[in-house]
């Protein structure tokens, strides 16, 4: 499957470049913000897994967490902590399926990653043979907003 990338992500797009950047982003934080993003890393890990090194889902996604997202969630954490402002109108956005983004906040990019983190986790074992679903997609998907929260935080 080709993956349709806007420009302005694509610095992430080769092989580790943005786990070292989430790495490198833990590495600056401390408590819940830190780890929230070595969560996010770990989730990459095994979505590139899939989409790289043609893992099946299926042996990944029970590894897929949202226990730190959640947790804070319930905390009353505020996300746009990650980084305060919107997120700039990149121009290679436009055009799309990334082209809502610019204008939203770090807080709707991040509970978009794991709105969609979980429905892979809830639906998959459910629903895993069934491949109208586009599964390959999703965790493309997926791994293009974790790229975009890079990017909004200036890890280039």
């Amino acid at each position: 499957m080709t993956l349709s990338l806007p420009t302005v992500l694509q610095v992430f797009a080769s092989s580790g470049s943005a786990l070292r950047a989430l790495t490198a982003w833990g590495r600056k934080l401390r408590g819940d913000r830190r780890a929230l993003v070595l969560e996010l890393g770990d989730n990459l890990k095994y979505l590139d897994m899939v989409a790289d090194d043609r893992v099946a889902l299926g042996e990944v996604v029970d590894k897929l967490s949202a226990a730190e997202y959640e947790r804070l969630a319930r905390a009353g954490f505020n996300f746009n902590s990650l980084k305060r402002g919107r997120i700039r109108p990149f121009p290679s956005l436009e055009g799309t399926n990334m082209a809502s983004w610019p204008g939203k906040t770090t807080g709707e990019l991040v509970e978009s990653i794991y709105d969609r983190l979980r429905d892979l986790k809830v639906r998959y074992p459910h629903l895993g043979h069934d491949d109208g679903h586009r599964w390959g997609v999703r965790v493309n998907n997926i791994r293009k907003r974790i790229w975009l929260l890079l990017r909004h935080v200036d890890l280039t």
